[in-house]
């Protein structure tokens, strides 16, 4: 494979301004990798294609890399050329190496991150493109991805106890009314401190009470249906089958089937 030519600027090869921010560089090589990558061109073309991504790989890694960068900027300032390569990066010049086996030649490159590859860190063929192993387990891992959700988002697990039922949902609404009740007389000793009626101090609390049960028919009739099971269980439901030990924040898994909601899928705060 041909080596990157000594009079090659590395911010050319990846078409990004000198001062460009690393996210900007991240991208870009991204890009070019998916332009210039073997498995997109023809097999007459594949010689070209490999030159092209040890270019790449070279000045993405010299780019990428801080110290380097500042190193390879401060030589460029003085006029020398881009060739700015460690004693273990030598043979990028005689031949692209493994990623992650530096002793090793690669094979192919991974189109998900444009790495070389070994026999060994081969992952699989998805879509007719080379992917290496880790950035299987990524796409394996994002396949049941969806938009308003954390990637990374992990499910706890639920520790089995007692359901609360019926006695839970009694006592979980009889402490909300306490609440809501305390809430209402201090209001109304504050309206009254504040110089106000006692008509006045009652219309106020009346207004502020009827707010509140607004809120809780809103908890009450709140649905959310279960992809899996279509059943469409709500905030009671999600109560009465959860343990007790959940009585103050309890989980959003379905009642009938078990699935696990995401934060995404319920449209609003569970409690």
């Amino acid at each position: 494979m041909e080596a990157v030519p000594a009079d090659v600027d590395y911010y050319e090869v990846l078409q990004v301004h000198e001062r460009a921010i690393p996210p900007v560089i991240d991208g870009a090589y991204r890009a070019l990798v998916r332009r210039y990558h073997p498995d997109v061109h023809p097999p007459e073309k594949r010689t070209w294609a490999h030159s092209k991504m040890a270019q790449l790989n070279v000045a993405y890694d010299v780019l990428s890399d801080p110290v380097r960068r500042s190193e390879y900027d401060a030589a460029r300032r003085l006029g020398r050329s881009g060739r700015l390569v460690a004693d273990g990066e030598a043979t990028v010049a005689r031949g692209v190496k493994c990623f992650n086996h530096p002793k090793r030649p690669s094979l192919k490159f991974c189109w998900h991150c444009g790495r070389p590859v070994c026999a060994e860190c081969f992952g699989a063929e998805m879509h007719g493109h080379t992917v290496c192993v880790p950035c299987a387990m990524v796409i394996e891992r994002e396949r049941g991805w969806r938009v308003g959700t954390d990637v990374e988002e992990r499910v706890p697990t639920r520790r089995p106890g007692r359901a609360m039922g019926l006695p839970g949902l009694l006592a979980h609404y009889a402490l909300l009314t306490s609440l809501l009740g305390g809430v209402l007389y201090a209001v109304y000793e504050i309206a009254l401190a504040f110089g106000n009626t006692e008509r006045q101090a009652l219309w106020l609390v009346l207004g502020l009470a009827a707010v509140f049960v607004i809120l809780v028919v809103q908890r009450l009739t709140w649905r959310v249906i279960c992809p899996d099971c279509g059943a469409a269980p709500g905030h009671a439901a999600f109560r009465a089958k959860a343990p007790w030990h959940e009585f103050l924040a309890p989980q959003p898994i379905c009642p009938r089937c078990g699935r696990r909601f995401r934060a995404g899928e319920l449209h609003q705060n569970f409690d």
